[in-house]
């Protein structure tokens, strides 16, 4: 499955054109691994575990992704990454330690 390439983020430190994309299905948003080949975005697709228990694969793919949610659970999320990424080694709002 192609993916929509404005909302590529390449690794610039990748060989072979990996990245992330910025997915929206259903009004949902998701951070997909993907990789641009020829000016094309395709994304990543692997086979999650069956929640039996049993630790084998299920027989349907999926995208390789990290659900958000909706527009606005999305930004949340994302903006408190981007705050704790800004106070990488230092303190958070209650003082207590960033482990990064």
């Amino acid at each position: 499955m192609m993916a929509d390439e404005k909302c590529f983020y390449a690794d610039e430190s990748s060989r072979y054109g990996e990245g992330i994309v910025l997915d929206e299905y259903n009004s949902k948003f998701s951070l997909v691994l993907a990789n641009k080949k020829d000016e094309k975005v395709f994304l990543q697709w692997c086979y999650p575990q069956a929640k039996d228990g049993s630790r084998k694969p299920i027989e349907k793919s999926l995208p390789w992704k990290i659900e958000l949610g909706t527009r606005e659970q999305a930004m949340d999320i994302l903006q408190y990454f981007l705050k704790e990424l800004s106070a990488a080694g230092g303190t958070d709002d209650n003082g207590d330690s960033v482990p990064f």
